[in-house]
């Protein structure tokens, strides 16, 4: 049996949101919403210095193999509430890890069992939920996501009389590896760096590959140095964190501030995915959309368009001056 460490990280009410699926109802929580939290309470010795396992379920599975995970649900409403918690389907596209809308099933779900699927909490409340994830000795090898939800259903009607059904979660992430041996490695490669513009906002943008066996949850900083005259700017955080299964490509893109002069930098990027990280440099542009990189970018462009000029100037002049020879011509 695997020794387990409670975890001191405390998360906010609503610090712990999962994205859910386009088209659902589970939203961030409104300011003028009642809230609630969750967060995970136990996490594997093997990983007690790894900040991803202090707040998602992350481990490597055995076929036939069974864990067992605490999570703590806090209420922090003014009046009782009635919450419920299930597991769901879970999906990494685009760089976002995505929980499904609704209690959609996987292979994963079907080995999870939760102690109380049901919670009344008073205002300040808070239980220990307990969540046991069995592996059954035929599961699919790879690695496997999902997402413990913990949602609140409520029903609110509008000044116009119309109905309206609400539903705000937060969740719990899961990665769960499934193989025989040993864990495959962590790994992912910044492969370049570029210079952006977006809404006439310079950007930096990593472009990373997991080249790995284990999905990654992205973030780091960005600096600037060798500007204009000379100038050094940073460190940016990035904006989004990017997760990126075994074998995806995406981009960790960070904003710098608008006045920044335009023109070649010398941008280093450090990212960090739990204790795994990369660093890396290159020479960019930022701002290019106007000035001499612009200029430089379309010289061929507008030399052939002067050539089209020249071309249709000279017919001009030929024909003219043809037309004058015509008429001196005795008939």
């Amino acid at each position: 049996m695997r020794r387990l460490l409670s975890t001191i990280m405390l998360i906010a009410a609503a610090g712990a949101v999962v994205p859910a699926a386009a088209g659902t109802a589970a939203a961030a929580i409104r300011p003028d919403s009642q809230r609630f939290g969750v967060r995970l309470v136990d996490v594997p010795v093997s990983e007690a210095h790894n900040p991803r396992a202090l707040r998602y379920i992350i481990d490597y599975l055995h076929p036939g193999e069974v864990i067992h995970r605490r999570i703590l649900v806090v209420c922090d409403e003014s009046r009782r509430a009635r919450l419920t918690v299930y597991p769901d389907a879970a999906t990494i596209t685009k760089g976002y890890f995505i929980g499904e809308a609704g209690a959609t099933r996987s292979e994963l779900t079907t080995w999870i069992r939760v102690q109380h699927p049901v919670l009344n909490l008073r205002p300040g409340g808070r239980e220990m939920d307990m969540i046991t994830i069995r592996v059954p000795r035929i599961a699919t090898r790879g690695e496997h996501y999902g997402v413990i939800w913990v949602q609140q259903h409520a029903r609110a009607r509008t000044a116009s009389g119309v109905a309206i059904n609400e539903v705000t979660r937060v969740g719990v992430r899961i990665y769960l590896g499934i193989g025989k041996g040993g864990a495959p490695p962590v790994k992912f490669a910044i492969t370049s760096i570029t210079g952006a513009t977006r809404d006439h906002r310079p950007l930096i943008v990593a472009h990373v590959r997991n080249t790995g066996g284990r999905a990654v949850d992205l973030a780091g900083t960005a600096r600037l140095t060798q500007g204009p005259g000379g100038t050094t700017a940073g460190p940016f955080a990035e904006q989004q964190v990017a997760t990126l299964a075994p074998g995806q490509s995406g981009e960790v893109v960070f904003a710098p501030s608008r006045g920044l002069p335009r023109g070649a930098w010398q941008a280093r990027i450090r990212l960090a995915s739990g204790l795994n990280r990369a660093t890396s440099s290159a020479s960019i542009q930022l701002g290019a959309g106007t000035g001499g990189a612009s200029l430089a970018g379309n010289l061929p462009a507008m030399l052939g368009g002067i050539g089209v000029i020249l071309i249709i100037v000279l017919a001009t002049l030929f024909l003219a001056r043809r037309s004058q020879r015509t008429r001196r011509v005795p008939a």
